[in-house]
């Protein structure tokens, strides 16, 4: 009896697969209702190689499959909706593979369930359907709502913008442009950070006195994705340039990226101003 146990085990442990060569899709959080560009990373483990994989595609969501060579793919269909895409490919023990494709996520839910098959040369399958925790987890996408906070941090954002101007601090000023920002001001334009500060910016806090600036009515919408959005603000200057003395108000729209780091920056400016009228 011991020795039948252990000759199934052996022949168990010869075809498996094992269970931590898991099916991915990235990225693992995005919105709902946007585009998003996917990646599945397959990888082979073990002793033979993956000769398909097939990606379900849950309900409320299409795709756009990336073109390439070195593998096909066909889509499976129910009636007008695709509900699978199947690579055929070689991915060799040790190596992996990434498949693109474009998604367009559920205008509802909290979640995007991705159940994988992963087929080898052999015949045999891992199956990536499973609950996360379990031997085989299918790769999950979460959908989170744009956050309030993202709107607050910008609004925040713009009052350290206000301080680091009043300052004349140029060196903080930089950390919040686009090193490649466009800068339309009126009827003239700046490309880039450098051109702006050596051109406009710099020369025109160094002749102010007594620097007075400030947004005020600030309007942000975050955009789907969460990695760029725009602002719009009423903002006022106040200072003495020579013999003038400076009172305007005026409109400023920002065109605003999010970084690798997290940071935002102005990627465009677009601003209009005249002297402020006398209370009434």
């Amino acid at each position: 009896m011991t020795r039948l146990v252990l000759s199934a085990l052996a022949g168990l442990l010869v075809g498996a697969h094992p269970a931590w060569a898991h099916v991915t899709v990235a990225p693992r959080e995005s919105r709902p209702g946007i585009s998003e560009r996917y990646t599945v990373r397959v990888p082979t483990e073990g002793k033979v190689a993956t000769v398909e994989v097939e990606l379900e595609i849950p309900e409320g969501v299409t795709i756009s499959p990336q073109a390439s060579t070195g593998w096909t793919h066909t889509l499976k269909r129910t009636g007008d909706r695709a509900t699978s895409i199947v690579w055929t490919t070689d991915i060799k023990p040790g190596e992996f593979a990434e498949f693109g494709f474009i998604g367009r996520n559920p205008k509802t839910g909290e979640s995007i369930v991705w159940k994988a098959h992963q087929r080898y040369a052999d015949g045999t399958a891992s199956h990536w359907v499973g609950e996360p925790g379990t031997r085989s987890p299918a790769p999950i996408t979460t959908l989170a709502a744009a956050s309030q906070d993202d709107s607050a941090a910008v609004t925040a954002w713009l009052e350290t913008y206000d301080a680091a101007f009043n300052a004349k601090d140029l060196e903080k000023l930089a950390t919040f442009y686009h090193p490649d920002v466009t800068i339309y001001e009126g009827a003239g334009i700046n490309n880039g950070w450098a051109d702006y500060r050596d051109r406009h910016l710099g020369p025109e806090l160094k002749a102010f006195q007594n620097l007075q600036f400030t947004h005020a009515q600030t309007t942000v919408t975050v955009l789907p994705g969460g990695q760029a959005a725009y602002a719009t603000s009423r903002y006022t200057l106040k200072a003495k340039m020579g013999d003038r003395d400076i009172d305007s108000e005026g409109l400023a729209t920002y065109l605003l990226l999010k970084g690798a780091d997290g940071a935002w920056r102005i990627r465009h400016s677009h601003t209009s101003s005249r002297a402020r009228r006398p209370a009434a």
